[in-house]
């Protein structure tokens, strides 16, 4: 049995392409439980965030596995297999757990140590859960992941001075306005970036801030809370000429601001610059306006040269974080491991104590004259001498490698006790294994 995880972030990939492969929660337990019908992979999940998509799976067959998702990723996109597989990356059993607990983290983050995306790793977990696509394998796996995400951020400082994207972002029009005392907020979108995003535009002297959703009742409510005005997306082009900085964030599939409405804004500031900042994945503001003049547009990708100046130091705190991640990681390896024979050890143990009945009862003719105590005795040794014999080769299964040593090693035992020659001990062992695995 092996893990393997599939996928592209901010590092790999440019934001056209995470764009393509943004994901609808609405469309995720049909795509689950489409990989689970797959012959090659027997558990999945599927992690879309602005920065990355991933798809962790349960796997017999790592390769077919691996390619399998490979063409979806291909397909999602609607591109050339080639053209994106030369963004992912594929890691299997250590490697992919090693990477899920490092971006549950905020260590692969593109702000390090930044602490939305455990809430983000958590609902992927959920989403495979409610799809059925989440068996024994991955059940154990996310707790462990979210085990070592807690003592990474509880133990150490990576969180404590964490610089979200918002953050940046306010940094980014600092350099262009200086001074953001009385400047103009316009927020598209009224999730928790844009919350974030006004608390920190707030916290520099921004005062007048809009509030434009799709639904003007979650509108409203975060503009209450920052005393501001709460508008509709269609009302856009009757007050973006008031905006000095536009932050979007939404949910939409497709493009929200469109150049001739920003080309009307600029025409009313009369040559007053505006910033916009589109930290959305798909894009909300058509890219095209980074050419109109006086309009400043940095998307999500652009935001990283910001990020980068204020990583180094926290690095120490993230070593010290990664120490902690490779000790759960070795734990959750050990198990999964153990778990890998279980099946062979059940086939073993059942053999072995039919061979032991076999000859107690060849025994019997012999004790003819022994009371019931005395056969009780010859019962209880001969279960204690098996025990004894077997425990060696017990525990050496209970701890084989994870490669190709630890499968010649499970062959050689199946051929040693005559397993290949009874396989229906095996298949219904292995059988029963799996549907409590499930």
């Amino acid at each position: 049995m092996r893990i393997c995880h599939i996928g592209l972030n901010h590092k790999t990939a440019p934001v056209e392409l995470r764009e393509r492969l943004a994901v609808q929660e609405t469309d995720i337990p049909e795509i689950l439980q489409q990989r689970i019908n797959h012959p090659a992979i027997r558990e999945a999940a599927l992690l879309s965030t602005c920065n990355r998509v991933e798809m962790t799976v349960v796997t017999h067959d790592p390769d077919a596995a691996i390619a399998a998702v490979h063409e979806w990723f291909a397909e999602k996109a609607a591109m050339g297999l080639e053209q994106v597989r030369e963004h992912l990356y594929s890691y299997t059993t250590d490697e992919a757990i090693r990477h899920l607990f490092s971006v549950a983290s905020g260590l692969d983050s593109l702000v390090l140590g930044e602490p939305q995306i455990l809430g983000q790793v958590k609902t992927s977990y959920e989403h495979a859960l409610t799809s059925g696509s989440a068996g024994h394998v991955l059940h154990r796996l996310y707790q462990s992941t979210f085990a070592a995400a807690k003592r990474a951020r509880s133990e150490t400082g990576i969180g404590k001075q964490a610089v979200n994207i918002s953050s940046c972002a306010v940094e980014l029009a600092r350099h262009i306005f200086g001074d953001l005392a009385g400047k103009t907020v316009l927020l598209m979108g009224a999730g928790e970036m844009a919350e974030l995003a006004a608390r920190h535009l707030r916290g520099n002297g921004c005062t007048d801030i809009l509030v434009a959703n799709r639904t003007l009742e979650r509108a409203q409510n975060l503009a209450i809370e920052f005393e501001g005005h709460a508008l509709t997306l269609d009302q856009l082009p009757d007050y973006l000429d008031a905006a000095d900085i536009v932050l979007s964030s939404t949910g939409a599939s497709t493009f929200v601001l469109l150049p001739e409405t920003v080309q009307a804004a600029m025409k009313k500031r009369k040559g007053r610059p505006m910033f916009l900042v589109d930290i959305a994945v798909p894009r909300d503001i058509d890219p095209r306006i980074g050419d109109i003049d006086g309009a400043y547009l940095y998307d999500i990708d652009d935001l990283q040269q910001v990020v980068q100046g204020n990583v180094q130091h926290r690095e120490h705190e993230a070593e010290q974080a990664r120490d902690i991640l490779e000790e759960e990681a070795i734990s959750f390896l050990s198990w999964l491991k153990s778990l890998e024979s279980v099946p062979l050890i059940r086939s073993i143990q059942q053999q072995m104590e039919l061979r032991r009945i076999e000859e107690m009862e060849k025994a019997q003719r012999y004790l003819k004259d022994f009371d019931q105590a005395q056969i009780e005795a010859v019962e209880r040794f001969s279960k204690a001498l098996m025990k004894r014999y077997m425990h060696p080769t017990m525990q050496a299964l209970k701890s084989l490698p994870d490669d190709i040593e630890g499968d010649l090693l499970m062959g050689a035992a199946t051929r040693l006790f005559d397993l290949e020659s009874t396989p229906s001990t095996l298949t219904r062992t292995k059988g029963k294994n799996e549907q409590s695995s499930g």
